[in-house]
Order: structure tokens, then C-alpha cells, then sequence
């Protein structure tokens, strides 16, 4: 009997990949180069997650993408500063994903352009705090994740007005 139930879970076992690749993270991070000039680029990050483990790591060269979405590599030689740069991200976001990018667009975010007056700003930015704040979703049940979304898209939609404003 016992083998019977071995040799069924190698059979089930065949049809799914015996070794599944890792997600890549990556996060944000604003790079002070030895010349002064800065720069805004999504580093790759080692399983652990932990931007100081890729900085002091032997590794000649940081695994960058730019705001627009080129890969390339830059030599740590030529850094001197790197700060993490938070910006609250809402993956769910269809309408705004350019929102999302390397660099935070206030103006995106609100999606107004950037010579709105005052009231168009303020117009925008309590209409999507009515449209996304979570205390509206408090009595619906709705997944965890879309609860989370709401928040991190109320805290975009804050950081954003609080910016321009």
C-alpha cells in the first residue's frame, strides 16, 4: 500500500515544474552618482529582499531599469549616495499604471495635467478620495486585497495632492 501512494504522488508530481523560478523583486531607489548627477531606478533585489545585501554585495554592478523601462546594469564605483525612495504602489490600478513608474507623478495620480488651477486639483483629488477611501469598502466583503488597494491607492491619491498642493 505504501508504495502504491508513493509512486502515485512521482506521477502527480510530473505534471508540475519540479523547481518554480522566484518572483524578482525589485524596489525604488534614488542614486547619488561621484559626478552629483541623480538618478531614479528600480534595483533587483536578492531573495532576501534587502537593499543593503545587493549595495555591499561583491557584485561590480547594480541590475537597474530606468523610468522608461530600460534594463541595464550601472557600476557601483560610480555611486555615492543610494536612498531607497518609498512610494506607495497600487497594483490594481488600470487607469493610472504610468502612475507606477520609477518616478512619482503627482499630477498622474490625480489625473489632471499639470497647468490644473486650484479648483480643478481640489475637484479631482476629493473625487477620487470618495472613490477610493476605505471606509467606503468596510462594510462589503470584499478580499483582503482589494481592501489593501483601496488603502495604498488613498495614501497615493494624499501623497500626491499633498505635493502639488
Amino acid at each position: 500500500m505504501a508504495w502504491q501512494f508513493i509512486l502515485t504522488s512521482i506521477i502527480w508530481d510530473q505534471n508540475r515544474p519540479m523547481f518554480s523560478s522566484p518572483q524578482v523583486q525589485r524596489t525604488t531607489v534614488t542614486l547619488t552618482f561621484n559626478d552629483g548627477s541623480r538618478s531614479v531606478v528600480s534595483v533587483k533585489l536578492p531573495l532576501s529582499g534587502k537593499l543593503a545585501e545587493v549595495l555591499n554585495s561583491q557584485d561590480q554592478f547594480l541590475d537597474v531599469i530606468s523610468g522608461t523601462g530600460e534594463a541595464y546594469f550601472i557600476a557601483k564605483s560610480k555611486v555615492a549616495r543610494a536612498e531607497a525612495t518609498e512610494i506607495p504602489q497600487a497594483k490594481l490600478n488600470q487607469q493610472r499604471r504610468g502612475a507606477d513608474q520609477a518616478q512619482f507623478n503627482p499630477y498622474a495620480v490625480l489625473g489632471i495635467q499639470s497647468t490644473a488651477s486650484k479648483e480643478e486639483i481640489r475637484s479631482a483629488y476629493v473625487a477620487l478620495v470618495k472613490m477610493y477611501h476605505p471606509d467606503r469598502f468596510l462594510t462589503l466583503d470584499l478580499p483582503q486585497e482589494m481592501k489593501d488597494y483601496a488603502a495604498s491607492m488613498q495614501a497615493r491619491i494624499n501623497l500626491a495632492y499633498e505635493q502639488i498642493s
